[in-house]
């Protein structure tokens, strides 16, 4: 430090110099940049050097050193920083110019190669114009240019064989005036060229023929030209005439025609007759604006489904043709037939709707009559057959005669039936006595029916007459009691209400009060005294839906529900009774969710009243199952167990009214024996059926076979998903007749 003070004079004199030209160059570079940083610089160093100057007069001296090196770090970081960025920016810029220089030589070739490109194509568009000049010059087609002064400018060779088979002078030069000489119309042909637009008319000559008529304008060398075309289109016309005469015949012929005739695609139709406006009810539509939908509207919403399913199967080309009945809202019934045809080279269908409403009806008559003479002649007591006269052959024969034939002999009876027509005695029941192993009477009656060229013979046995007076004495007396029986349980309902009510209203009171009883087993008490309440009231409500059901006023509350969702609740609220049982259960469904229109409060019946058959004859350890299958036409809901089976000979009478699979087998359980004949007869209100498989200890399955209905929007109303109760009360009561053991 001694050494620098050595030389103060000459760091002062450096000092200076630095405080002197710092601000000129930062004024400078303030100019160039505007940047306020260099305007402050220089405004410091101009105070710094008022400083300097004010501290040498008065004869102070400073800290030089200090001071430069203070000016060295504020020039760093202002000037020389600043220098720096520009350098930097400089050499990006140099960086970009070079970048630039490369893709400017890289366009300079492209533009090269495009020119050699465009110097090839003018080539090109100059051949082509030489062929599009000699295809119109060897055109058989007559075409004309105008100039821009309605002058010819130019006439391919058919143009001037044309002009020159009417031999009309100075044709070509003055067009106008050969126009006027050939054409009838002619002043819409010399308006649609003065028009300067591109315009296509049909114009007739006066030697009859019919041309076609275009002129669009052009330009060729900056000269504005009209090119006009002359097509004799007489043939072409008249054909299209004489299709239209045709077509005219063809759809007056449609109009007259009995059935509907409908060409048309999945979405529009092209053509409709009278008849099928009529059938369809389109009448209120537009002719030219007829939609698939409109004819759909007017059709019975069960149907609407197959409609368009038909349709879309020929339109697929999956089959030729598609035949289906289907009705429509006013109640027609229609025949309907579709195919595949093209028109237009398009692929369209026709359609053929054929009215057989009263023919249905006739059908329908003649069936149920052949129903009722059918029912009538197997439920008839007597042998019924007929016979063929020709061949001498049974044509028919009822159960009765087979089981006549069978007794008797077929022998034996075709001679007592040649005995009786050789009398000639038709129509008249005679005795016949048969020498069999006991003396058999039969009586005999033949029918000649001409018209047919049949014998009708009726036989019945005269041993059976008493019996059956006498069965149907018994069959009278039997319906007599079970309809005393029925009318004795509906009355004894209303009796046995109160006394429960009674029960119910005790049992209540002793719960709530049981803390002031000193028994420890009182909870077992109202346990007991509630489930028999529950007891009397499953079975008061089974007796009332069973004379509901035999009387025909039962009423079905159907709307859509997750039948899937219904079951696997009802098998997760049971869960509680199955486990105290000592049992286990499972579910399973092969679909997530199948919505169905069911009665809800019925199903939930049927299922808990199998459940409970489960867990009452299944011992402990055993398994229940139930399983949902929803991926066919029908819905079918499975409980099976792993219980005590039953017998073979209950099979067929298990679901009769009061019928118990066997008393014996039912400790620890008790029933009235209706459950299952409730379950069958909802089972039937559904329109569903109802199996059982069983194996005497080995278990039971039964098998609730319902209609997979979703398809059919018979009810417009919400789904109701799932199973809600309020309480377990409901599963309580159908529980009711199972017994758990209660002693602890």
């Amino acid at each position: 430090m001694i050494t620098l003070y050595k030389h103060r004079d000459i760091l002062e004199i450096i000092n200076i110099a630095i405080v002197i030209s710092v601000p000129l160059i930062s004024l400078i570079l303030y100019r160039t940049s505007k940047i306020t940083s260099f305007l402050i610089t220089s405004l410091i160093f101009t105070v710094e050097l008022i400083l300097i100057i004010y501290l040498s007069e008065q004869g102070y001296e400073y800290p030089i050193v200090a001071n430069i090196l203070i000016n060295v770090i504020i020039i760093k970081s202002t000037i020389i920083n600043h220098i720096k960025s520009n350098s930097l920016d400089l050499k990006e810029i140099k960086h970009k110019l070079k970048k630039n220089k490369k893709i400017i030589s890289k366009s300079i070739d492209e533009i090269n190669v495009e020119c050699n490109l465009q110097n090839k194509y003018e080539d090109k568009i100059l051949k082509l114009n030489k062929e599009i000049e000699k295809a119109i010059e060897e055109s058989e087609t007559p075409i004309f240019v105008i100039g821009g002064k309605k002058e010819n400018f130019y006439s391919n060779e058919a143009f001037k064989k044309f002009i020159n088979e009417d031999k009309v002078s100075n044709a070509e030069k003055d067009i106008f005036a050969y126009l006027n000489y050939k054409f009838m119309n002619s002043n819409e042909i010399i308006e649609s060229i003065k028009s300067k637009k591109q315009n296509s008319i049909n114009i007739n000559a006066y030697d009859g023929k019919i041309y076609r008529f275009v002129s669009f304008a052009n330009k060729i060398d900056n000269k504005n030209i009209q090119i006009c075309i002359l097509s004799d289109i007489t043939q072409s016309t008249l054909i299209q005439h004489k299709l239209m005469e045709s077509e005219e015949r063809y759809k007056k012929l449609m109009d007259i025609l009995n059935d509907g005739v409908i060409i048309h695609n999945m979405n529009t139709v092209n053509y409709a007759n009278n008849k099928a406006i009529e059938l369809f009810d389109l009448s209120n539509e537009s002719l030219d604006n007829i939609l698939v939908d409109d004819m759909k509207l007017n059709i019975n919403k069960k149907f609407k489904q197959d409609f368009m399913k038909n349709m879309s199967t020929v339109k697929l080309n999956k089959q030729e043709k598609t035949t289906m009945k289907l009705e429509t809202n006013q109640g027609r019934i229609i025949e309907f037939i579709t195919t595949s045809i093209t028109l237009d080279n398009e692929s369209m269908l026709l359609s053929i709707a054929i009215d057989i409403t009263d023919s249905e009806k006739v059908i329908t008559y003649l069936e149920q009559s052949e129903k009722t003479y059918k029912l009538l002649l197997k439920t008839l007591p007597e042998g019924i057959m007929i016979i063929d006269k020709k061949s001498n052959n049974y044509i028919y024969r009822n159960k009765v005669m087979m089981k006549l034939l069978k007794d008797i002999g077929v022998d034996n009876l075709n001679e007592v039936i040649k005995d009786y027509i050789d009398k000639c005695e038709y129509g008249v029941f005679k005795k016949f006595t048969l020498n069999l192993e006991e003396k058999t009477n039969i009586s005999v009656a033949i029918i000649d029916r001409i018209e047919d060229e049949t014998f009708v013979v009726v036989v019945r046995t005269l041993d059976d007459q008493y019996k059956i007076e006498k069965m149907e004495e018994e069959l009278n007396e039997i319906s007599d009691k079970n309809k005393f029986k029925t009318e004795f349980l509906a009355n004894l309902t209303n009796d046995i209400r109160k006394p429960i009510d009674t029960i119910f209203t005790v049992n209540n009171m002793l719960n709530i009060n049981k803390d002031k009883y000193n028994s420890k087993y009182i909870s077992n008490y109202t346990r007991l005294v509630k489930q028999n309440c529950y007891r009397l009231i499953r079975l008061l409500n089974n007796v009332e839906e069973i004379e509901k059901a035999d009387n025909g006023i039962y009423s079905m509350n159907l709307k859509k529900y997750d039948v899937v969702k219904l079951i696997k609740d009802i098998v997760e609220k049971s869960k509680y009774y199955i486990y105290e049982k000592g049992l286990s259960i499972c579910f399973e469904s092969d679909v997530e969710e199948k919505v169905i229109i069911m009665d809800k409060e019925k199903i939930e019946k049927i299922v808990l009243n199998l459940l409970s058959n489960s867990i009452k004859f299944t011992e402990k350890d055993g398994n229940i199952k139930v399983s949902v299958n929803a991926k066919d036409d029908k819905v079918r809901i499975k409980v099976s167990d792993t219980g005590v089976g039953i017998p073979e000979d209950k099979m067929e009478v298990i679901f009769n009214n009061f019928e118990q699979v066997d008393r014996t087998l039912s400790r620890g359980a008790e029933g009235s024996g209706i459950g299952l004949s409730l379950v069958k007869k909802l089972v039937n209100l559904h329109k569903g059926e109802i199996s059982v498989e069983s194996k005497l200890g080995k278990g039971s399955q039964f098998e609730i076979t319902l209609n997979n209905n979703e398809v059919y929007d018979t009810l417009n109303k919400d789904i109701e998903l799932g199973y809600n109760l309020s309480d377990n009360e409901k599963i309580d009561i159908e529980f009711s007749d199972i017994y758990f053991d209660v002693s602890s």
